[in-house]
C-alpha cells in the first residue's frame, strides 16, 4: 500500500498553515552551545570539498614523492660516510617514512591554520557571520582546529596505507602513528593559528614564517638522517621541533627504534603542551578579536563612525559657473586662473607592435620597486634563505650519510659541492616562479592591478615585460648571494663559477615569461596549488640531489624534458668549469622557452583586458 502524507492543516480561508521550525528560538541556542564546535568543522569541511581534489594530491603526493625521490633513489648513494648502523639497523626508507608521514602534517597545518585564518577575520569575514549567532568565539576556534585536525587524520591514514605497500612498518602499534601525526600537526598548527589570529592583515608574514620557521623544523629536525649527523650548534632545532617529536615518536611506533622510555614521554609531553597551549591562546584571541563580552565594541566588524565626514565632503563639494555658454566648476575655473597647464596629448604608436607595446616598460617596474619597498621586502629578502638552508641541511646532514659523488666531469666531489650548484638553479626558479605566479595572480584576480595600467597608454607587452624584468631582478639578487655562499663555504673550483649569475638570469626568465603565462589561465587561489604540485616532482627528480643514472633509462628520458633538469646541468657544468656543446644545449633550451612565454603572455594579456 503507497504511503501518504497528510497535509498541513489549513488555516481560516483555507490557504495552508505556515512552516514552522522544528525547534523554538530558546532551544536552537541551546543547540548551539552545545555543539556549536561541530557547527563550525562541518563549515570548514564543506569549504575544503570544493577542492578537495587539490588538498588530496597535495597533502599525499608531497611526502610519496619525497619518499620515493629520497628513500629509493638517495639510498643508493649511501655507504661513503657514516656508517648504515646509525639509521638504527633499518633500510633508509624505514628510517624516512615515519618522518615524511609527520610532515605531512607538518606543512598542512602552516597552511590551514594561517591564510585561512585571516580570511575568517578579514577577507572574506566568515567569523562574523558565525559571532551574530550563539556561538562564541571559543567554539569558532575549537571548530576551525578540528576540521583540520580531521584533515590530518585522512591524509595520514591514506599515507600509512602507502608504508604499508612499501613494507616498512614492522610493528603492530605502526597504526599509532597516525594520532601522533596527527597530534604533531596540532602542535605547530594551533601556536600558528593563534599568530594568525593576531593579525589585522598579512604584509608578507605568513610567506616568511614559511621559509624562516616551517623549514628549518622540516630541514633540521632529523626528517632525512639522524639528529646526530649535525654538528652540536645544529641540533637544538630539532629539540625545539613538533617535527622531531613527532617524527621520532612514529620511529619508535613503526620499527621499535630503541629509545629511552622517558625520552618517548618527553616526546608525547611536549607535542601536548604546545597543542593544548596553542589551542588556549587562539580561543582567548578569537574572543578579544571578536569581542564576544558583553559591552566589548566589535572593532573589526563596525565601521568606525568619522566625525568629520560632512566637513569633508562640503570642502570637495563643486559649485557650477556659468559663463553664458554652459556650466564649468569653480576647481576648472580656479585651475586656468593660477595658469595650470592643461592635460597634455597622448602619442600613439603605430606600427606592428600598436596596441601592444607603447615602450614604458619603466613605469611599471617603478610601481613595482614602490610596492616592494613598502610591503614585501622581508618576503623578498627570505626568499634567498630557503636555498642556503637546504644547502646546510643536506650538505651537512645527508652529506654524512653520503661522502663523496661524481661531479660533471666524472671526479668525485664531497655531496655538498655536488648539490649546491643544482640549489642555485631551484633558487633561480623559485624566485621567477613566485614573483610570476602568486604576485601575478593577486594583481590579476583580486587587486585588479593590470586592468588599471592597461586603462592607460601602457600595452599588454609593457606590462609582461615589466612584470618579468622584475622577476629577473629577483633571481639576479638570489643568484648573487648564493654565489658568495658557495665561494665562502669552499664549494667553488672554477673561474666560470661566475658565468653561474648570468645563467640563473636565463633561467629566471625561463620560468618567469612560462609562470606568468600559465597564471593568466588561473582563477582561485586553488588553482595556484596545482603549480606546486608541477613543480613538486622537478625539484625531488631532476638530479637535484643525485644522479640520474639511479634511474632506469625509460625514466631518464622523461626527466631529460624537465627544464630544471637543464638548468642544473647547465649550473653543475658552470660550477667546474666543464663545458660542451651539451652546456650550450641547455642554454638554449631556455631561450626558446623564454621567448614562447614572452609570446604567450602578451597575447593572454590582450585577450583578458584589450577588445
Amino acid at each position: 500500500m503507497a504511503a501518504t502524507t497528510t497535509p498541513p492543516p489549513a488555516a481560516s480561508g483555507g490557504a495552508p498553515a505556515p512552516l514552522r521550525p522544528p525547534h523554538t528560538p530558546a532551544e536552537s541556542a541551546e543547540r548551539v552551545k552545545r555543539r556549536g564546535a561541530l557547527y563550525v568543522a562541518e563549515h570548514q569541511l564543506r569549504n575544503m570539498r570544493r577542492y578537495g581534489s587539490v588538498l588530496i594530491v597535495g597533502a599525499l603526493g608531497e611526502p610519496v614523492l619525497y619518499l620515493l625521490a629520497m628513500g629509493l633513489g638517495m639510498a643508493q648513494l649511501f655507504g661513503g660516510g657514516m656508517p648504515q648502523e646509525a639509521l638504527g639497523g633499518v633500510s633508509y626508507v624505514a628510517f624516512l617514512a615515519p618522518a615524511l608521514l609527520a610532515s605531512g602534517a607538518l606543512m598542512t597545518a602552516a597552511v590551514e591554520f594561517s591564510y585561512p585564518v585571516m580570511g575568517g577575520f578579514q577577507w572574506h569575514r566568515t567569523y562574523y557571520a558565525a559571532q551574530a549567532t550563539p556561538l562564541s568565539p571559543a567554539q569558532i576556534a575549537l571548530g576551525h582546529l578540528g576540521a583540520v585536525s580531521l584533515r590530518f587524520v585522512f591524509q595520514a591514514l591514506v599515507f600509512f596505507l602507502v608504508m604499508l605497500a612499501f613494507g616498512v612498518v614492522h610493528s603492530p602499534w605502526g597504526w599509532v602513528q597516525i594520532l601522533t601525526a596527527t597530534l604533531g600537526g596540532l602542535a605547530v598548527g594551533a601556536p600558528i593559528m593563534a599568530f594568525a589570529a593576531s593579525l589585522k592583515e598579512d604584509r608578507g608574514q605568513f610567506a616568511t614564517l614559511q621559509r624562516l620557521v616551517i623549514m628549518p623544523l622540516f630541514l633540521f629536525s632529523a626528517t632525512f638522517y639522524p639528529l646526530e649527523a649535525l654538528p652540536v650548534w645544529l641540533r637544538w632545532i630539532g629539540w625545539i621541533s613538533p617535527q622531531w617529536h613527532a617524527a621520532q615518536l612514529g620511529r619508535v611506533l613503526s620499527y621499535g627504534m630503541a629509545e629511552p622510555a622517558w625520552l618517548t614521554v618527553l616526546h608525547l609531553v611536549v607535542l601536548l603542551v604546545l597543542a593544548v597551549g596553542g589551542a588556549w591562546l587562539a580561543a582567548r584571541i578569537y574572543t578579544r578579536r571578536l569581542g564576544w563580552r558583553p559591552g566589548t565594541p566589535d572593532r573589526d566588524a563596525l565601521a568606525r563612525p568619522r566625525a568629520d565626514r560632512a566637513s569633508r565632503l562640503g570642502r570637495r563639494a563643486e559649485v557650477s559657473v556659468s559663463d553664458g555658454s554652459g556650466t564649468a566648476s569653480s576647481s576648472v575655473v580656479r585651475e586656468h586662473a593660477a595658469g595650470v597647464p592643461p592635460m597634455p596629448e597622448i602619442t600613439l604608436r603605430r606600427g606592428p607592435l600598436a596596441g601592444l607595446y607603447s615602450g614604458n616598460v619603466r613605469a611599471v617596474m617603478e610601481r613595482a620597486f614602490l610596492s616592494l619597498r613598502s610591503n614585501n621586502w622581508v618576503v623578498f629578502a627570505s626568499g634567498f634563505v630557503e636555498p642556503v638552508l637546504y644547502l646546510a641541511s643536506m650538505g651537512i646532514g645527508l652529506g654524512a650519510l653520503v661522502g663523496y659523488v661524481p661531479g660533471p666531469d666524472g671526479t668525485p666531489v664531497p655531496y655538498g659541492m655536488y648539490i649546491a650548484p643544482a640549489l642555485l638553479a631551484v633558487s633561480a626558479m623559485n624566485g621567477a616562479i613566485y614573483d610570476s605566479t602568486w604576485n601575478v595572480f593577486f594583481k590579476l584576480r583580486y587587486a585588479k592591478t593590470y586592468q588599471t595600467m592597461l586603462a592607460t597608454r601602457l600595452g599588454p607587452l609593457d606590462v609582461a615585460l615589466g612584470e618579468i624584468a622584475m622577476a629577473l631582478l629577483r633571481g639576479l639578487i638570489y643568484a648573487v648571494g648564493f654565489l658568495v655562499v658557495m665561494t665562502l663555504g669552499g664549494l667553488v673550483t672554477s673561474w666560470t663559477a661566475v658565468l653561474m649569475v648570468p645563467g640563473a638570469l636565463l633561467v629566471a626568465l625561463a620560468f618567469a615569461s612560462l609562470g606568468m603565462a600559465v597564471t593568466s589561465f588561473l582563477k582561485t587561489f586553488q588553482h595556484m596549488d596545482w603549480i606546486q604540485i608541477v613543480l613538486m616532482p622537478m625539484f625531488l627528480f631532476s638530479a637535484t640531489f643525485f644522479p640520474l643514472s639511479v634511474y632506469p633509462q625509460p625514466l631518464q628520458w622523461v626527466i631529460q624534458v624537465f627544464p630544471l633538469w637543464h638548468a642544473v646541468e647547465l649550473m653543475r657544468a658552470l660550477a667546474v668549469g666543464a663545458l660542451s656543446w651539451g652546456t650550450a644545449g641547455h642554454a638554449l633550451y631556455f631561450v626558446v622557452m623564454s621567448a614562447v612565454g614572452v609570446w604567450l603572455t602578451a597575447r593572454r594579456l590582450r585577450a583578458l583586458f584589450l577588445r
